[in-house]
């Protein structure tokens, strides 16, 4: 009976052993497929178990720990394997792999020694296989140098999760924006793709298919929030279709496609609301190689872009070509200060037109690609500077922009322990710039006729060189313009309305001797002989006299009023003229509030102890509970208690919703604590004088009426 039954539980071990060999033979494979493909996070998975299951297999564990060199959530077990690995493998590429993991986990000083270590077991005789592995620890030596470097002088930097809607558990990358962070477009793979799960022939396949690139877009609804993204339909193909660069007006986006090639650069332009069709920039910017990165200078002359074209000085280095007569020339290798015998690659040149960001694999790299600039002086371009630490890290940092004013960066990445919500995210960094900011005026506003928006070109010459720049462009559905220019020259701007009988509009701008950046908002208007409501259309000269304290060297725009919100002003667009207190009192002080944001707590607070009595004849005060470019997606159920919201479409395509309305600001502030607390977070409160809505900010800039508004 004992022999029977030992051989019963010999034959159930079999059965086991063979049962989990073919699942360990499924597991290989399917850990070797991922390997291959370099999906080092299914990969590592797979590999984790085979080597708990095999300890003392040593191809499973190097493989495992070769994963996390390249997987950043667990890049911290690198250390631990490949010194398990130095126990029983004495070999100098284990000490390469064990430098390596040192130097990913900024263990710079443990890292030299390694890299030293396996450059001398290497000696001088050099077989063919072991180049690429000996090229990278020389590399590996001098990112570890710039690491100690620049850890010493660490960055103080606030780098943020955009978090939701932006980001989501799936893929979100390579961001880029509108100069006035009005718009941003950016690239997403994840279920909604288009075509879903597509196989390599691009047909639909539910269990092996991946999801490919599409282009999404998102538009800022009120002061800090982006609204929910959506996908560009006219951009987007059950192929793989990548945004790269956008203009600092937002109207021109170029996309990379590769259609069984290296892959190309495509510019797409906005017609209203629409994009049009991608058309392959020409054959002086796109050759028979990689051309995948590029940025346009805010006049629109210059393309900067990145190539793996023969020729250069490294795998990818970058370029730039101008625009003549409508087309690119020639491109020109923006030659070795910029770049190097290692890659180049996603450049961004700053609406300033003077400052170049671009990620590099050479310079101070700390490791991979890091983020470096140059400011051009003298028509050169200085050495490269780095970003540095935390910007900066061991893994690839590429595909950084910033805003026009330069306090805030964009950039995504796949880091570890940076609250990512998914595979690759996107980030904000402040300060955006090291050093002094960007100087430039950034002018902002819409195009009417007959006071409705209107398609308009506008165009820009310097006064002293008659040079044209641009043209720039009014949206035909907003009438949206924006326009970047820079200090030390004046300006003369003629808008030329589309529709047949309008006269053009001619002002100047003088900003030779701007010395700070500045965002001026102004609306222009054109007229048919015959409408009867003509507004009083005036030039601008005290809308930059306000913002830079009346500074006498500057002389600017021509004439008008406006408010002022952190450096941003704006013309009203409807002549209100106040007549002071409605109780005839006198009004408080408000200078310790002009030009500060409300955004922060503190200045709010300070608002509400000053002002929350103050009542005025004309004004009420209104709770706005959203504002939205696509006005059907929000819904309003939950605030029902507080009466149907009005809502208002607004000339500059967005759809505000309020609801209430009080004479003074604590009775507004009151509703709008309760609209909060019935889900309503992003509440807040405007104001409404004779009918025309303003901010909160720029009725300070009047004194809540105590004075009058033009």
């Amino acid at each position: 009976m004992m022999q029977k039954l030992g051989i019963f539980l010999i034959m159930v071990m079999c059965l086991y052993t063979g049962a989990v060999t073919a699942q360990n033979k499924d597991i290989k494979e399917d850990a070797a497929y991922y390997f291959d493909g370099k999906d080092y996070k299914k990969a590592y998975e797979l590999y984790d178990k085979l080597s708990a299951q095999n300890p003392t297999n040593m191809e499973y564990k190097f493989r495992l720990g070769f994963c996390t060199l390249k997987y950043p959530d667990k890049k911290g077990r690198a250390i631990e394997l490949f010194t398990d690995i130095k126990k029983t493998d004495k070999s100098a590429d284990v000490d390469y792999y064990l430098a390596k993991a040192y130097h990913i986990n900024y263990k710079f000083d443990e890292a030299k020694i390694l890299y030293t270590q396996y450059l001398l077991k290497k000696g001088s005789k050099i077989n063919e296989e072991d180049k690429p592995l000996i090229e990278d620890a020389k590399l590996g030596l001098a990112n570890c140098n710039n690491g100690n470097e620049l850890i010493a002088k660490k960055i103080i930097a606030d780098i943020k999760n955009i978090g939701s809607p932006i980001n989501t558990e799936e893929i979100e990358g390579v961001p880029v924006i509108s100069a006035d962070e009005s718009v941003m477009i950016f690239t997403y793979a994840g279920k909604k793709s288009t075509g879903g799960l597509l196989n390599d022939a691009l047909k639909p396949d539910a269990e092996n298919g991946t999801y490919h690139e599409d282009i999404f877009i998102s538009t800022k609804t009120n002061d800090s929030t982006f609204s929910a993204p959506i996908g560009i339909e006219a951009l987007n193909t059950n192929g793989n279709d990548a945004a790269v660069a956008v203009s600092p007006d937002g109207t021109t986006l170029f996309s990379f496609i590769s259609n069984n090639d290296e892959g190309d650069l495509y510019i797409s332009t906005l017609k209203g609301a629409e994009w049009s069709k991608p058309e392959r920039l020409n054959n002086n910017i796109n050759t028979d190689a990689w051309e995948g990165s590029c940025s346009i200078s805010s006049d629109g002359r210059y393309l900067y872009f990145a190539s793996e074209k023969a020729g250069g000085l490294g795998g990818r280095d970058l370029y730039v070509s101008e625009k003549v007569d409508g087309e690119w020339a020639p491109a020109k290798n923006l030659g070795p200060t910029i770049n190097t015998q290692y890659n180049e690659d996603a450049p961004f040149i700053h609406p300033d037109g003077i400052t170049l960001f671009f990620s590099s694999e050479g310079h101070k790299s700390i490791g991979g690609y890091d983020i470096m600039y140059s400011i051009k002086q003298d028509n050169n371009w200085i050495e490269p500077l780095s970003m540095g630490i935390p910007l900066n890290t061991t893994e690839d940092d590429r595909y950084y922009v910033i805003n026009a004013q330069g306090d805030k960066g964009y950039f995504s990445s796949n880091r570890a322990g940076a609250g990512g919500k998914g595979n690759q995210d996107i980030y904000t960094v402040s300060p955006g710039i090291l050093g002094e900011r960007p100087i430039l005026a950034l002018l902002k506003g819409n195009v009417y006729a007959d006071d409705e928006p209107v398609e308009a070109k506008i165009e820009v010459t310097k006064k002293i060189t008659n040079e044209a720049i641009g043209p720039y462009y009014a949206n035909s559905k907003t009438g949206k313009y924006l326009m970047a220019l820079s200090p030390g020259n004046g300006y003369k701007i003629k808008i030329l309305v589309s529709v047949a009988g309008f006269e053009p509009i001619e002002e100047e701008l003088d900003i030779e001797k701007l010395v700070k950046f500045v965002e001026i908002k102004k609306d222009f208007y054109v007229y048919s002989p015959n409408y009867v409501n003509k507004k009083n259309q005036k030039s601008v000269k005290s809308i930059l006299d306000s913002l830079l304290g009346n500074v006498a060297s500057v002389e600017t725009f021509k004439n008008d009023a406006v408010t002022k919100t952190n450096d941003v002003v704006q013309t009203p667009t409807t002549a209100v003229v106040s007549t002071g207190p409605c109780n005839g009192g006198v009004m408080p002080d408000f200078t310790s509030l002009k030009g500060k944001s409300l955004n922060e707590p503190a200045n709010y607070k300070n608002l509400l102890e000053i002002a929350e009595n103050v009542c005025a004849e004309g004004l009420i005060f209104k709770v706005q509970i959203a504002a939205y470019r696509n006005p059907e997606n929000y819904k309003y159920g939950h605030l029902s208690q507080f009466g149907k919201p009005e809502i208002i479409a607004y000339p500059d395509g967005i759809t505000r919703f309020t609801v209430l309305q009080f004479s003074t600001l604590k009775e507004a502030e009151k509703a709008r604590q309760k609209i909060i607390a019935k889900g309503q977070s992003d509440a807040w409160v405007t104001a409404v004088v004779n009918g025309k809505r303003y901010t909160l900010e720029e009725l300070i800039m009047v004194d809540f009426l105590g004075k009058s508004v033009n």
